[in-house]
């Protein structure tokens, strides 16, 4: 084993549940901020499950955040700026694409939408209307749209992207975005290659939470190095006393071992209640700073459930 890599405990008290259960049952809680955790909830509105669990950083490009999700099920790609022409205000846009769709979530401080308002309006790219009547959804400082993955090249070769509101024109700085819409590509690929990924595709699993040690806490996916103990929060289905559901902890890409080392694959009790919970303890040194998944298996077949998340390196 190398070194810094520690070995797990089992964990089914009741401090993990309660904050499972709390997670579970209020998503939006955990949506936050306005440029980022916000929009993945609007995201989920539209796109399914794939962005409801959060977010890994992949890697930035042309001023772009590129993440994916934190179950490791798809990617997505984010911008924010304050406008010095608009007494600072925050603008931020988040794309993914999703099938044959490309989702859009645009950010603006100063809005007020009702949740779940509907407006249809041009959608402009450097002064020519790319869509006549485009539909968005509304919530607060955000609108969301499912937009047909052909207005993509034209994303790409636009500086601005423009929303023609009633009373006042919404405008978008696109620079990087080809550089962003890249490293997005890049991303989803590498989801593939690691194909299975997502709760859609399994049976036995509904959703995966990672949360730092005991108690009522959020649940993140990104740890700084001295996290005394990284705890995962599982919601099962259809599973029964008697059947098996293994937790595989994997060390995707660190500096302290080889490529998608398996630290150690532990057994996790299976009883009345559809929450479960394992845990990995801190190394003596720290953890090594990374990414990192968690493999779920039931009755010792393939892979149903992957987990990933990621730890910070020293400041």
């Amino acid at each position: 084993m190398p070194i810094g890599l520690g070995r797990p405990i089992l964990s089914d008290e009741t401090s993990h549940r309660t904050g499972v259960r709390q997670a579970f049952a209020s998503p939006a809680a955990r949506s936050t901020d306005m440029a980022r955790f916000g929009i993945i909830t609007a995201f989920a509105l539209l796109a399914g499950p794939a962005f409801a669990a959060g977010e890994i950083p992949f890697e930035k490009a042309g001023g772009w955040d590129v993440e994916r999700t934190a179950n490791g099920a798809a990617c997505l790609m984010s911008k924010s700026y304050k406008d010095a022409d608009d007494d600072n205000a925050e603008n931020a846009l988040v794309f993914a694409l999703v099938g044959d769709k490309a989702v859009m979530t645009f950010v603006y401080e100063h809005w007020t939408w009702d949740k779940d308002e509907k407006i249809r309006v041009p959608l402009v790219l450097d002064k020519v209307v790319a869509i006549p009547k485009s539909l968005w959804i509304g919530d607060g400082q955000t609108l969301t749209a499912e937009l047909p993955e052909s207005l993509v090249p034209g994303l790409l070769a636009a500086k601005i992207m423009v929303l023609k509101l009633d009373g006042a024109d919404a405008d978008f700085n696109l620079a990087g975005f080809p550089q962003a819409y890249e490293s997005l590509r890049r991303c989803e690929n590498t989801l593939k290659a690691a194909a299975p990924a997502s709760a859609a595709a399994s049976t036995h699993i509904v959703q995966a939470m990672t949360f730092p040690g005991d108690g009522d806490v959020p649940p993140r996916s990104t740890f700084s190095a001295d996290t005394p103990k990284i705890v995962l929060g599982i919601q099962i289905r259809g599973l029964k006393p008697g059947d098996k559901l293994t937790a595989t902890w994997v060390a995707e890409k660190t500096d302290a071992s080889a490529s998608n080392f398996e630290i150690v694959t532990s057994s996790i009790p299976l009883g009345a209640s559809e929450l479960v919970s394992a845990s990995l303890t801190k190394p003596n040194a720290g953890w090594p700073p990374g990414r990192y998944r968690v493999d779920l298996r039931v009755n010792d077949g393939p892979v149903e459930f992957r987990h990933n998340f990621e730890i910070e390196g020293s400041k």
